[in-house]
């Protein structure tokens, strides 16, 4: 399992990853999930993955390609030379499909779905910040000022701490926080998304991925977020006045 999350904001963007895959419960490894591009005073580009290993590496295999080549094979589509974050996100789409024609089938034939999400987002120069979410048939959405945050993987346990605690307004460090609360929030209810946890947090107009983080299990920073938040929330329900049960329910009979 994993879980990923991208964030719009005003003053940026943030990209969060955890790295843990699974093959069975015996089989647990470490495999990072974030991948960046960068042309420093250009663009910055971030690539999330969840789904079967197998086609998330075939994917990247596919436009790390590309950009190998591409210096070489005179107008060759790659992903550090589309013109919009939009072409971009085609591009990667472009490659999504590539990898569906040629595995589908055989996939299908053992039992497996074709199964792959996408997050990429960050800048073009001359553009605001993006967030896209790119789905298993290669097309996209994309995050907007009224629904900032995208998710892929496990994404249920760490949904209500985003819907209360982050907006477009939300500033680059708190961004930051209420993102790794949301994956710690993930790793509690879900064993199967771990550290390390991978972060870059982007400045709107910077062109360079500048702010990035490796927070492995016994990172000070991740455990102190972690216990941090599971404090404040025992605290804040002491603090919150009991329930009145002296006054019975509208609809609901009292005891005899």
């Amino acid at each position: 399992m994993t879980y990923c999350l991208g964030m719009l904001c005003r003053a940026g963007a943030v990209f969060l990853s955890d790295s843990r895959t699974s093959a069975g419960m015996d089989n647990i490894t470490m495999c990072s999930k974030m991948r960046i591009y960068e042309k420093p005073g250009d663009r910055v580009i971030c690539i999330l993955s969840s789904g079967n290993l197998s086609l998330t590496q075939a994917t990247i295999a596919l436009i790390d390609e590309d950009l190998h080549l591409g210096g070489t094979e005179k107008g060759r589509k790659q992903i550090t030379n589309r013109q919009t974050l939009y072409e971009t996100v085609r591009y990667v789409g472009s490659k999504v499909r590539e990898v569906e024609k040629r595995d589908r089938a055989a996939l299908e034939a053992d039992g497996f779905d074709f199964n792959i999400h996408l997050i990429v987002g960050g800048q073009i120069a001359g553009f605001a910040p993006e967030v896209h979410l790119v789905y298993p048939q290669g097309n996209s959405i994309h995050a907007t000022r009224d629904c900032p945050f995208l998710q892929i993987g496990e994404r249920k346990y760490g949904k209500p701490i985003l819907d209360r605690g982050f907006s477009y307004e939300t500033n680059l460090a708190d961004a930051v926080k209420v993102g790794i609360i949301s994956i710690d929030a993930t790793m509690k209810s879900n064993v199967a998304v771990g550290p390390p946890i991978d972060i870059l947090s982007y400045e709107k107009d910077s062109l360079q991925a500048k702010s990035r983080a490796h927070l492995g299990e016994d990172d000070p920073y991740l455990q102190e977020i972690g216990q941090r938040w599971q404090d404040g929330i025992v605290q804040l329900v002491k603090q919150m006045p009991p329930p009145d049960f002296s006054k019975p329910a509208l609809g609901f009979a009292t005891a005899a």
